[in-house]
């Protein structure tokens, strides 16, 4: 509908004397500012645990974030992993010793065999005494180092001696 359309004319006439006058109730205006205060308290309480809800959040947040997920931020990034090398080695010396029966078996079981016992029952005992990272890297890197002989043994088909 246009507004050409909507004239005094088009729209019906309210007969607005012929209607009733109700008075309202007496409380009315006390039930209306009730209301209003009880809104704005309502909305002074959601600023105020909202603004703590969100510090608490945001301090959550930072301290996830220091925590750093559980990485120790005092290994230096470029440190080698020496447990994982251990294991690597481990899986390939395995790998290795089921695609070659016989062989070099018989001259493994020596000196770094043994030594490889002593290595991971003292990794054992440093886990178990809670003992600090550089001493657990030094055992790891050990072990490592000792695998690392026992393949190269393995794969060259040499016998390991101590000197």
């Amino acid at each position: 509908m246009s507004s050409s359309e909507l004239n005094d004319e088009a729209l019906p006439r309210l007969p607005l004397g012929r209607l009733p006058v109700v008075e309202p109730a007496p409380d009315l205006w006390l039930r209306i500012a009730a209301a209003q205060q009880q809104r704005l308290r309502r909305i002074r309480t959601r600023r105020r645990f909202g603004f703590a809800g969100g510090a608490a959040l945001a301090a959550a947040l930072l301290i996830a974030i220091g925590l750093g997920s559980g990485v120790d931020r005092s290994v230096p990034r470029d440190a080698i992993d020496w447990q994982a090398r251990a294991q690597a080695l481990e899986l390939q010396l395995r790998a290795l010793a089921s695609n070659r029966p016989g062989g070099t078996a018989a001259a493994l079981v020596g000196a770094t065999q043994h030594e490889l016992l002593l290595v991971d029952a003292a990794l054992q005992a440093a886990y178990d005494n809670g003992s600090e990272r550089g001493r657990i890297d030094a055992l790891w890197k050990r072990r490592s180092e000792l695998l690392g002989a026992l393949l190269q043994a393995r794969t060259n088909d040499v016998e390991i001696s101590r000197i």
